[in-house]
């Protein structure tokens, strides 16, 4: 599972993105969609789409697959959606400021017992910006705010339901825990590659590499970066922990041009031990209670949403 799980897909489907056409090239670019005189381009969508099969899906992107078809409309329903959403807060005069992303950012760090600079290190080995986490954060609250507005029932969550849910699937539930990564990042790579051979044969241990010789982030702490989910990793990182033994050292490999060296298990990232077949209601309590709040909130989210469509000129040309 991601770093923030609930929040990784959304990630990619309401980013902001740079525009790298020209001007004259968005004028010529097809208008796929225009929400209340609002205009969305097929540049604008491929890019999405892009960053959508090459971030979430970790796949190459081919722009002439056939399944690219599909995935165009839920992304552009996805992108009509954030229009909608952001012109009904300049309606309603909703404002959500930096201070409370922040705020909320903080709170998930703190019980996920990382650091700022693990926070965005694991960002960037699963291929996001700090400011791409932070736009899908703005989005989140400024939905709950909305429909703080204008939903008249609360989200409510009672004792009963996390107990209801917990036995009609306990035996699918699992604590997600993620594993321990260590990363050593240097500024040459035949410094990387002398560097692994030395951790490879016993000359040194990857922890004490990492505080002596590293110039990424957790090199205090012995190459630390926190729990991640492999599958989640960018696909040339994940490969790299693929071909390497736990306590081991991979091959050097590429972040933000600079070569790193991995691990996971043993030394600087000891595995994170497996979750019991059937985890207690306790530690899964916070969990399902999250989970039942979700479903009901995109209940109520996506009937505020209907009406924001019934009452909106939306035009589709895709």
């Amino acid at each position: 599972m991601s770093l923030f799980p609930r929040l990784l897909a959304a990630v990619l489907l309401s980013v902001s993105l740079v525009a790298t056409a020209n001007a004259a090239q968005q004028v010529v670019d097809k208008v796929v969609a225009q929400v209340n005189g609002e205009m969305i381009t097929l540049f604008e969508l491929n890019e999405r789409v892009r960053l959508y099969v090459t971030q979430v899906e970790k796949k190459p992107y081919d722009p002439n697959s056939s399944v690219n078809k599909e995935l165009q409309s839920r992304i552009l329903a996805s992108m009509v959606e954030d229009i909608l959403l952001r012109q009904e807060a300049v309606r309603m005069k909703v404002n959500i400021s930096d201070a409370e992303v922040e705020a909320r950012i903080k709170e998930m760090r703190e019980k996920g017992k990382i650091s700022e600079e693990q926070f965005v290190q694991q960002l960037r080995l699963e291929g996001m910006s700090r400011k791409q986490f932070a736009d899908s954060i703005k989005k989140d609250i400024l939905k709950k705010q909305l429909l703080g507005y204008m939903v008249q029932r609360k989200v409510l969550v009672s004792e009963d339901e996390i107990r209801k849910y917990y036995d009609e699937n306990k035996g699918d539930l699992r604590v997600q825990t993620g594993q321990r990564v260590g990363l050593i990042m240097v500024a040459k790579m035949d410094e990387a590659k002398a560097l692994r051979q030395r951790i490879a044969s016993g000359q040194i241990s990857f922890a004490d590499a990492a505080r002596k010789h590293s110039i990424g982030p957790g090199a205090d702490q012995g190459g630390d970066i926190g729990k991640v989910e492999l599958k989640d990793l960018a696909p040339e990182l994940r490969q790299a922990l693929q071909d390497t033994q736990p306590g081991g050292v991979s091959q050097p490999v590429l972040l933000d041009g600079k070569p790193v060296l991995l691990t996971v298990g043993g030394d600087a990232a000891a595995q994170a031990p497996a979750a019991s077949s059937v985890p207690s209601l306790e530690s899964m309590h916070d969990e399902i209670q999250e989970r039942i709040y979700r479903v009901k909130l995109e209940k109520q989210f996506t009937e505020y949403m209907d009406k924001l469509r019934a009452k909106s000129v939306i035009k589709i040309n895709l």
